[in-house]
């Protein structure tokens, strides 16, 4: 489950600060708390419950193991339990921010209260004013409640205190729409875009703001960049839904994959490529793929050895060899490098930049002389083709 990869530090944070302030709470409670935490950190969801669950039967002065089951429970879609859940940590320790922050959340977005999840964010808030988190939903609350300039000082005071945060970002331009501040909502839109260059909502909201402020070519990019976004997120639905349904469909992977790249989402690619590659060993684009996304992942030595499966099937097109060469260049395997880049340019002399990655490989490897005698060539063959 997503919760659990979000909120995998906050158990094992929960987790140590409880371990240092255990001896005051029931000795077998504290011994499931334990219990049920480990469990969850190793994925055994019903495991953790179970023992969480008894935990705060034998004590519900454990604030951290209500939190935990609310999350737990929030996992699971079971929202009233998280609720009371959430409730019971606060009783607990009434200074406990994450827990007002998480029932504040479970009141507002799923449970529709509005008001009641402004009065529990507003206790968050007094608790510890620079919880970013707790403001960009304190602001969002304000703005379903048409509060929107109290809206938007939340919101402001939320990116003051972490930039990063796009439900910030993507709300707070939203507001300023509202007001028909358009300049104001295009600044945010266009600080959220360069956060998340594939937030299709933001362009669509960007193109809406340049729109009215007549800025017809502008919009028209935006929203055009939208349709796209929005066709591309469809496909990813519809190709997660399918291989949940057809495992074996090697042809599904690869698409799913690409898409994954395209949206630079690393590591679903890596499995999704991942898949295809086991199911269609003999298909190159798979390893193509998959080599691409270790290089961009950093893994240098994996995405070698993707090229030279490539290589293996198709030896003769000279892009694999560059590929290869690169990954042997952040390797510092420079003589490996320097081969690469030299059977690329062999099977196409006509293509610059064989030659300019040549020259770097020779440059490092302490081929001066070799380094810029391929420099010159390259320079030659990029001033005939302007």
């Amino acid at each position: 489950m997503k919760l659990f990869k979000y909120t995998f530090t906050l158990f094992i944070f929960l987790h140590t600060l409880f371990a240092i302030a255990a001896p005051r709470f029931h000795p077998e409670a504290a011994r499931l708390y334990d219990a049920g935490v480990r469990a969850l950190t190793h994925g055994q969801d019903e495991k953790a419950r179970t023992a969480l669950e008894k935990a705060v039967e034998l004590d519900a002065s454990i604030a951290d193991a209500h939190c935990v089951l609310g999350l737990i429970y929030k996992g699971a879609e079971e929202i009233h339990a998280a609720a009371e859940a959430f409730q019971r940590a606060t009783i607990a320790d009434e200074n406990y921010v994450e827990a007002y922050y998480e029932l504040g959340d479970v009141l507002l977005t799923h449970l529709g209260d509005t008001a009641q999840a402004i009065q529990i964010l507003r206790k968050a808030v007094a608790i510890d004013a620079n919880h970013a988190r707790t403001r960009t939903l304190l602001g969002i609350a304000y703005f379903r409640d048409n509060l929107t300039d109290a809206a938007i000082h939340e919101l402001q005071h939320a990116i003051k205190l972490d930039p990063t945060l796009k439900t910030a970002h993507y709300t707070l331009g939203t507001a300023f729409l509202q007001q028909e501040a358009w300049q104001s909502a295009i600044d945010t839109f266009k600080k959220l875009i360069e956060i998340d260059r594939f937030h299709a909502k933001a362009h669509f909201s960007l193109g809406t703001a340049y729109r009215r402020m007549g800025e017809a070519e502008a919009a028209r990019e935006r929203l055009q960049r939208f349709e796209v976004l929005s066709i591309e997120e469809e496909q990813l639905t519809h190709l997660k839904r399918f291989v949940q349904q057809n495992a074996t469909d090697a042809e599904a992977w690869y698409r799913l994959g690409r898409i994954q790249l395209k949206r630079q989402l690393w590591r679903e690619a890596t499995q999704s490529l991942e898949r295809c590659v086991t199911l269609a060993p003999r298909e190159t684009r798979g390893y193509e793929a998959l080599g691409y996304v270790q290089f961009q992942r950093q893994n240098y030595k994996q995405a070698a050895a993707m090229y030279q499966k490539v290589i293996q099937q198709k030896p003769n097109v000279a892009t694999y060899h560059n590929s290869l060469g690169g990954a042997y260049l952040m390797l510092k395997q420079y003589p490996k490098a320097i081969e690469q880049y030299q059977t690329a340019i062999h099977l196409k002399p006509s293509e610059p930049r064989f030659y300019l990655n040549l020259s770097k490989a020779y440059e490092l490897a302490g081929a001066h002389t070799e380094a810029e005698k391929t420099y010159k060539e390259y320079e030659r063959l990029t001033s005939k083709s302007k």
